[in-house]
């Protein structure tokens, strides 16, 4: 670890690395840790060379990203800080060491912290705004200058396709739950396009996005509980504002969480819709067009459906994908998501509603 470290910063003053659990939360992909030193501190990453192929893909994203967000001046209104990243002694933005492993250390956002599920209205509308901020620092980068490091991410067909070839190979039981989740995708084959076509006919444009704006990845100001950054910034790169939109309210709006003990309690929130909405478009502005707006309750079906079937998936490949605690976790996450896809579907037309009253004085 002082090798790693010694490439950022002087070791001597380094007592040593923590591991990072408060701010940055129990991350699943990269190894994290922080590191203090003084006054100084930041946090350091080793990349997941399974989950990320294309390491240095990433980074050139990120690198770019930075020098982007470097130049912004806040005049938000309240505290926000960009995570940026940060260069070695030597000038490079990340570190390899002997066994092939990338390094990269980006800054510390002190006296933050992050909420796992939305408790609050409130809460709801600062991760909605955080989107909607980060959205407009993004919209003068052209999503053409970044790499595309998870080929065919959110892309819904994609997921069909390979989910039609672990299916086709996968040793079947005779379970109920088993049977529901295979019936419901079945049942919304047909509509899982809506947004790639929208895409292809030129009714929504690709543009620079997070990729995973779930409510874990904002920071809260530990005094205030406003919104003070967005971070995970690995998945940013091009694709439709709309995966971002669908991504932040299936996160905000299931109180029960992924881990919900009943399927069928799982409710999506309509009090935190209406509230993540009206901070998303207090913080975008005047991003979204009409068609855009139509499209937002597709969003949050897709990708709620999206995730779903990306546990069913996992599960009849073995779990091979998705950390689990025992056998049939991922096929109980898989019932959790289109539980909550059925609530959404039953709310259709109050979500559309919220999408086109919500501030409202942002389209005009």
């Amino acid at each position: 670890m002082q090798e790693i470290i010694a490439q950022f910063c002087d070791p001597s003053a380094l007592p040593a690395a923590e591991p990072v659990v408060t701010v940055l939360g129990a991350g699943n992909i990269n190894d994290t840790w922080l590191v203090r030193t003084g006054g100084f501190s930041f946090v350091l990453q080793r990349l997941n060379r399974q989950v990320f192929p294309f390491p240095h893909l990433v980074m050139a994203n990120l690198a770019t990203l930075s020098r982007h967000l470097a130049a912004k001046v806040n005049t938000s209104g309240q505290r926000w800080e960009n995570c940026i990243l940060l260069l070695t002694k030597g000038g490079a933005p990340f570190y390899t060491d002997r066994h092939g492993d990338l390094w990269r250390a980006v800054s510390y956002i002190d006296r933050t912290t992050t909420h796992q599920s939305i408790a609050t209205p409130a809460q709801a509308g600062q991760v909605g705004w955080a989107l909607g901020h980060f959205h407009l620092l993004l919209a003068d980068l052209p999503a053409q200058e970044l790499h595309e490091t998870l080929p065919g991410f959110h892309v819904l067909p994609c997921y069909l396709d390979h989910f039609d070839q672990v299916l086709s190979g996968a040793a079947m039981k005779n379970d109920l739950d088993l049977r529901f989740c295979l019936d419901f995708v079945a049942a919304r084959r047909k509509d899982a396009d809506v947004l790639e076509r929208a895409r292809y006919q030129g009714k929504v444009r690709v543009q620079t996005i997070h990729g995973d704006p779930k409510a874990g990845n904002v920071l809260f100001d530990v005094e205030s509980d406003l919104a003070v950054s967005l971070i995970d910034l690995d998945t940013v790169g091009p694709g439709l504002i709309h995966y971002d939109i669908g991504d932040c309210l299936r996160s905000c709006c299931n109180a029960s969480g992924e881990a919900a003990a009943d399927p069928s309690q799982v409710a999506f929130d309509m009090d935190l819709c209406r509230e993540a909405l009206a901070g998303y478009f207090s913080g975008a502005g005047t991003l979204l067009s009409g068609h855009d707006r139509e499209l937002i309750f597709h969003a949050v079906r897709l990708i709620s459906f999206e995730l779903g079937l990306r546990f069913l998936t996992d599960y009849l490949a073995g779990n091979c994908y998705f950390k689990v605690l025992h056998e049939e976790e991922n096929l109980h996450r898989a019932m959790v998501q289109f539980h909550l896809v059925q609530s959404i579907e039953r709310k259709e037309k109050e979500i559309e509603e919220i999408a086109f009253k919500s501030n409202l004085v942002t389209c005009l």
